[in-house]
């Protein structure tokens, strides 16, 4: 089987933002988490960059419980898994807002999490993540209508009917690092003439397989950093094998972030993974961020079905709350876009207005990216700083990365709050 070579693979990582984070401190020092240093723009709101919580904020306290201890103790896990659309799949958002957490564990060996290998799909993916293959694999999501489809919580499939194929997927980190894995968990729905047939030079300690939640574990030793697999077909008979997504992960104490992200998805999309709340109860996150709602606002003003809207993301957040009703929701507005590249999307407004309702149903919180990036119209000044794409709805790779370390400022701004409230101010 190909292997990934990464020596000609070089990532420039964002040094500057992981620097102006402190290392980890013992409690009762009068330093608290710094922010990430960043640059000023006119169009950009810093005064309304922050978490708003909506109901009972005090419901957040065990989880910034479980962040205190994994920051100034080193004890502890955190699952975080965002949601969303093409902002996610495309990585430059999610792979720098996992880089500014990971700070916040400076020595840890932490592992990537969930994740799909887009390029399997026939997709656009993350540099920083690998997949080389054999066979014929044929790719779907769920953001097209193929309703004979079923899809597991990655909202992506790849299917393969030939007697014999294979992936070989790795992941890395944005300062070129090469994740490590001593558990892979691989999702996937077969036919049961389709066998999982691990590379035989990786030392399997334990396999173990849970059909309701559509996945087979492996506990590996050592640590891997690249997961190498063959589907071999048992018999003459037909068969298929759908590859649903991976969880690469170490077990190690930390923040552990996961992604979700379909191109094209809207709450609509995510409704029809039918394998999704059995999956994530795999999974059981303690926060989901969200970013649901820019391809349910694309239509014309007037034409936005806010009620339909919060009804979809209503099952979403039910689904979740199975995996583990102990859940945390933080909901990120839409960004500012326009409508076929002519009007601005107000729609923005009623998307907003529901996904406040809902934070205050399920006290949740809320990170207005909407009127931190300037409100409507501000995309076009974002394009002409070379931070906007120019189809008035994406960002360039320099504008995501503003837009993680600002979300990424915005919590540690939240979790300085509840040091200060819990200890005193510093």
């Amino acid at each position: 089987m190909k292997r990934i070579g990464y020596t000609v693979l070089f990532v420039i990582a964002s040094i500057a933002g992981v620097l102006a984070i402190t290392k980890p401190i013992k409690k009762g020092s009068e330093e608290s988490l710094n922010e990430i240093d960043l640059p000023s723009y006119s169009f950009v709101k810093p005064r309304e960059n922050a978490i708003h919580f909506f109901g009972n904020a005090e419901s957040w306290n065990p989880l910034f419980e479980k962040l205190d201890s994994i920051a100034f103790r080193g004890k502890g896990r955190l699952d975080i898994v965002h949601i969303g659309g093409s902002h996610v799949q495309g990585g430059f958002l999610t792979d720098k807002i996992r880089n500014d957490f990971s700070a916040l564990t400076r020595g840890v060996a932490l592992p990537r999490g969930f994740f799909f290998p887009y390029k399997l799909a026939g997709s656009n993916s993350p540099s920083t993540i690998q997949c080389n293959w054999t066979g014929h694999w044929k790719g779907q999501r769920c953001s097209v209508q193929v309703d004979s489809i079923a899809y597991g919580m990655s909202g992506f499939n790849a299917t393969t009917t030939d007697s014999i194929s294979s992936i070989a997927v790795a992941a890395r980190s944005l300062d070129s690092s090469i994740y490590k894995s001593s558990l892979v968990r691989v999702y996937f729905r077969s036919s049961e003439n389709m066998r999982i047939v691990p590379d035989e030079e990786i030392n399997i300690l334990s396999e173990h397989t849970n059909t309701e939640e559509g996945y087979v574990e492996y506990h590996v030793s050592p640590a891997i950093e690249e997961w190498r697999m063959q589907i071999v077909r048992t018999n003459s008979d037909p068969g298929q094998f759908t590859f649903q997504g991976l969880m690469m992960d170490n077990e190690a104490s930390g923040i552990v972030y996961h992604t979700i992200g379909v191109n094209g998805a809207s709450t609509a999309s995510y409704l029809r993974c039918k394998d999704f709340p059995e999956q994530m109860q795999s999974m059981h996150p303690d926060l989901a961020i969200l970013a649901i709602g820019v391809n349910d606002a694309n239509v014309p003003e007037g034409s936005f079905d806010q009620q339909a809207y919060i009804g979809r993301y209503d099952s979403i957040l039910t689904a979740l709350k199975i995996a583990n009703p102990k859940i945390h929701f933080l909901f990120i507005t839409n960004n500012d876009t326009y409508y076929k590249k002519r009007y601005p999307n107000r729609n923005a407004f009623e998307v907003r207005n529901a996904i406040e309702h809902l934070a205050n149903k399920y006290n949740g919180a809320v990170y207005d990216w909407f009127e931190v990036m300037g409100g409507l119209g501000s995309i076009r000044k974002w394009k002409e700083a070379g931070l906007a794409a120019g189809d008035l709805v994406h960002f360039t790779k320099a504008g995501y990365q503003l837009e993680a370390d600002l979300f990424f400022n915005a919590f540690v701004g939240s979790f300085n709050t509840y040091l200060e409230r819990r200890y005193g101010k510093r």
